[in-house]
């Protein structure tokens, strides 16, 4: 979920750049940034995919500032979905253009599974997290998906979960239902503070200490760490987490 991402980027250990790859199109600049942004956007993912190929191409010159502090950066993603078949045969050299950035990349690709899904973006990632909520129709329909994507990546990048406090589901429960996989965090349902980051809400006085922002700021901490360290690896999943080739 977008609104996940933006918190996780807004209490981000270090500099980091929010991504916006999803193919069905951007929210955050006329969401969170709608009355806050100063000055133009910029031609942000789709200029900078234009620009693929040129000399000193940089994804921190195609980025505006998400927050005050200057630690956090926003790659604005396209207005009109019809723009992401231009995007398709990019999305692996864009996978390079963001390891070699200078500052984290936190990519948010929107709903996996489908045709147009940034595969050639995943598979370059150091990890994947998917967000849910604790409900049956999303456990239901994360299964296909999930069963999807470990398939295309072949378990060679390492896929976790995170779950929104929403839906009667606790943690342990969503994660025996996919594949086993690891719950990296809970994050609380909290949809005052929600709004501010998906559609841009007047925030109440204590927003910048929500637990909404704390709780994602530790699992941004949980993340850089578990890559740094190169701790979590596909390999280290229980077996009963593989999907059968039956199941696929």
């Amino acid at each position: 979920m977008t609104t996940t991402a933006l918190a996780l980027a807004l209490g981000w250990p270090r500099e980091v750049v929010l991504a916006e790859c999803d193919p069905a199109g951007r929210r955050i600049l006329p969401g969170y940034l709608a009355e806050r942004l100063d000055g133009p956007p910029g031609p942000g993912l789709l200029g900078l995919a234009t620009a693929l190929g040129g000399e000193d191409v940089r994804v921190e010159d195609y980025t505006i500032p998400l927050a005050e502090q200057g630690r956090a950066w926003l790659l604005h993603g396209i207005r009109d979905p019809r723009h992401a078949a231009q995007l398709a045969r990019l999305w692996q050299p864009l996978a390079g253009l963001f390891i070699k950035a200078e500052v984290d990349v936190i990519a948010d690709v929107g709903r996996v599974g489908s045709p147009d899904t940034p595969m050639g973006l995943l598979a370059g990632a150091d990890l994947v997290v998917m967000v849910l909520r604790g409900t049956l129709s999303q456990v239901d329909a994360a299964q296909p998906r999930l069963d999807a994507l470990l398939g295309a990546l072949n378990w060679r990048v390492p896929v976790a979960l995170c779950l929104i406090e929403s839906g009667r589901y606790s943690a342990a429960a969503v994660s025996r239902e996919l594949f086993g996989l690891p719950m990296l965090a809970e994050l609380p349902h909290a949809p005052a503070d929600a709004n501010v980051l998906s559609d841009g809400a007047r925030p109440r006085m204590a927003f910048r200490t929500c637990l909404l922002l704390r709780t994602a700021g530790n699992l941004g901490h949980q993340m850089r760490k578990l890559v740094e360290e190169r701790a979590f690896h596909p390999e280290t999943l229980p077996a009963r987490a593989v999907p059968s080739r039956e199941a696929r």
